[in-house]
């Protein structure tokens, strides 16, 4: 068996399908492609691949990452990327592949996340305000929203979820287009939505906003108290 880590990219052609459905374009590719997945033992077999944080319906991304396992030690890392991206639907591209020897698996290392925002609201704001306020809004005790779980609603604290925020502003008239760039806890253990952070900051702000895109652009693990990308040789 060979282990294949590859990085993808989601573009606005397929941001409103679900992670199921993502999981099933990769398996119907696969098979197109004849290329020799493994498949798992049992009444009901399925293909050995694993995605990494699932990305929510409406977002795009060029950070998204899979792991696969097939038969065939023959085949380069290349040909794998060229006959599964002959086979994707447009929106979806292979944009790297590495070999493999980490027994962990993507989906349960990923620990961070950076995402690209895009929002337009009607708060009064210079980069000098702005900027104050986002300091007093990360400089809270506490940053407390209402969050989804699986159990319900609940209270959480975010703060240390966040572990960057930046920002650039561009004035339109009466509207304030802001793009955030942020970097948020992600993964299994503690995972931030960055919809949820926004609606945390224009609430102490007083003001309503929009957002008009969310982009995905950077997925990272965590080892050792380092954040790294995960084709990176010591993920990998």
């Amino acid at each position: 068996m060979v282990n294949i880590r590859v990085k993808f990219r989601r573009g606005e052609e397929v941001k409103f399908i679900s992670h199921l459905d993502l999981m099933k374009v990769f398996e119907r590719a696969i098979r197109r492609a004849r290329l020799p997945i493994a498949y798992s033992q049992g009444f009901n077999p399925h293909p050995g691949m694993v995605f990494g944080l699932p990305l929510s319906v409406g977002v795009t991304s060029e950070a998204e990452y899979g792991d696969f396992e097939i038969t065939d030690d023959s085949l380069s890392m290349d040909e794998f990327s060229q006959r599964l991206n002959a086979q994707l639907p447009q929106g979806l591209e292979i944009l790297a592949a590495k070999p493999r020897k980490s027994k962990q698996n993507i989906m349960a290392t990923i620990a961070a996340s950076e995402y690209i925002v895009v929002a337009g609201t009607q708060l009064e704001c210079s980069d000098k305000s702005l900027r104050s306020g986002i300091a007093k809004f990360l400089s809270q005790a506490d940053i407390m929203v209402k969050k989804k779980t699986k159990s319900g609603i609940k209270d959480t604290n975010i703060k240390d979820m966040i572990y960057d925020l930046t920002f650039e502003l561009q004035p339109f008239g009466a509207l304030n287009i802001i793009k955030f760039t942020m970097l948020v806890s992600a993964g299994s253990k503690a995972n931030l939505k960055p919809e949820l952070l926004l609606e945390a900051l224009f609430a102490m702000l007083a003001s309503d906003f929009d957002i008009d895109r969310i982009h995905r652009s950077k997925l990272y693990v965590k080892t050792q108290d380092e954040l790294l990308e995960p084709m990176d040789t010591q993920v990998l």
